[in-house]
């Protein structure tokens, strides 16, 4: 299977790299072509947060800068899922930290508030037994799918196997492809 997946990852790559090198465009964007805007949720301190897209890495998945502030936050924690809210330009976490996961909300600039907290032996053993990060299977997905962005990401033993589960959205938040990526 992974030598499968290897492969793929392989091909994949070098295509990209044929058909770029291939191309010759002279394609220019406009500096800010948009600007995304969040608020705080009511009950909480009205504020308002605006990042413009000139703000991220041209084909940069917010995730990573959610990703970023978790782990600022958590450093010796591991992340086990990650959902992309449907309706909001947030995520919801589950962060391993010790014998504990630890539930987020985190917006895309980076704002996370602790939702809760609650022991679940199947994540711990999971988060212990991976060898390969969030961040690392993301990337991978990624690789494949370079105008993905995450909806959803889930650590996972099937049959044995330990998993992530990555599930990819095209830009209007449509379904574009679910990836099994090895996680030790």
């Amino acid at each position: 299977m992974t030598t499968r997946l290897m492969k793929t990852v392989a091909i994949a790559a070098s295509a990209g790299l044929f058909l770029s090198a291939c191309t010759t465009s002279d394609d220019t964007a406009a500096e800010d072509p948009g600007t995304v805007t969040t608020t705080t949720p009511a009950g909480e301190d009205p504020t308002e947060t605006t990042v413009t897209t000139a703000d991220q890495v041209e084909g940069e998945d917010p995730v990573f800068r959610a990703i970023d502030a978790v782990m600022a936050d958590y450093p010796d924690g591991v992340i086990v899922a990650i959902d992309r809210e449907d309706d909001a330009d947030s995520y919801e976490f589950d962060v391993v930290q010790g014998e504990e996961v630890v539930g987020l909300q985190v917006d895309f600039d980076g704002t996370l508030r602790e939702d809760d907290r609650e022991g679940d032996a199947d994540d711990v053993a999971n988060a212990q037994a991976s060898t390969v990060s969030a961040t690392d299977a993301i990337n991978e997905a990624l690789e494949l799918h370079p105008e993905g962005l995450l909806d959803e990401l889930d650590l996972e033993d099937e049959d044995g196997a330990l998993l992530w589960k990555v599930s990819l959205d095209d830009a209007d938040r449509n379904d574009l492809a679910e990836l099994d990526v090895a996680a030790n």
